[in-house]
């Protein structure tokens, strides 16, 4: 069989638990098994419980041998912006400079990360994104021996927006994605990350959405603040201030059903 029509089992993994879903791929393709499991919080702090978790559910043959996409909760990426420059035309060279500019913020610990940094135009800046480099090892692992075959694996964040950025309508905006204790925002310029940023935040994460909306004004001089996107869980929407006519909830009921995106959606209702 073509991998290209193999069934695809999406994954999210976060502190709070973990989300399967496992799609038949053909003309219309269709969510055949689901999975939702819990975690207790702190104990699902570290990564290696979520991946114990997965590990246990790939007991049950019904997730193997098929295509496999991952999306790992922003509890444990890291992200930066790299500007563009004309000196950096190789990719190694690229990551080299990704690398550095995340050393600034985190130190050696990057030498523990996988990095990757997103294609850009000329003239705009890239988006740097690193996971703990043995989370990955660990679930490379795991797929290979229940013959899983591994085609996408990225932060959150980065999922959600290419999942939703077509319904950014605004040439200057915020996208915002919240859940597990963290906000992890973008600013977008004329459908370009020009900025990126991720931080802790309590229940009413809204008051540390217009902290670095004051900052970001600060920092560029300018009072122009555009609207927030929000892809936040419906558990979440309740603790906000109601008095934030920017703010625009982004409705799962639209995302588009790909493997990928239906973890995230799953995750939104069930975590």
């Amino acid at each position: 069989m073509s991998p290209l029509w193999r069934d695809e089992v999406g994954t999210f993994l976060g502190p709070r638990g973990i989300v399967l879903a496992r799609m038949q791929r053909g003309i219309r393709p269709k969510c055949v098994i689901e999975n939702h499991l819990g975690l207790d919080p702190v104990q699902g702090a570290n990564w290696e419980s979520a991946v114990d978790a997965f590990r246990q559910q790939l007991e049950d043959p019904r997730w193997h041998d098929a295509n496999a996409r991952f999306v790992i909760s922003d509890s444990w990426a890291h992200y930066a912006l790299m500007p563009w420059s004309r000196e950096l035309a190789r990719d190694a060279e690229r990551l080299i400079h990704a690398r550095l500019i995340l050393k600034k913020t985190h130190g050696e610990k990057v030498d523990e990360w996988t990095v990757s940094v997103s294609e850009a135009l000329p003239g705009t800046p890239s988006i740097v994104s690193a996971l703990p480099t043995a989370l990955i090892d660990e679930l490379k692992s795991i797929s290979a021996a229940c013959k899983l075959r591994l085609i996408s694996l990225q932060p959150h964040l980065i999922v959600a927006y290419n999942s939703w950025r077509k319904d950014l309508g605004a040439a200057t905006s915020w996208f915002a994605l919240v859940d597990d204790g963290l906000l992890s925002a973008m600013h977008i310029t004329n459908g370009r990350c020009d900025g990126i940023r991720s931080v802790r935040c309590s229940a009413d994460w809204s008051v540390e959405m217009q902290r670095m909306q004051s900052v970001w004004r600060l920092a560029r001089g300018h009072s122009a603040a555009g609207p927030v996107y929000a892809d936040v869980p419906v558990r979440l929407r309740k603790q906000v201030e109601q008095d934030n006519p920017d703010l625009v909830f982004l409705d799962a009921e639209r995302m588009p059903q790909n493997v990928g995106d239906r973890v995230s959606m799953l995750k939104a209702g069930g975590l």
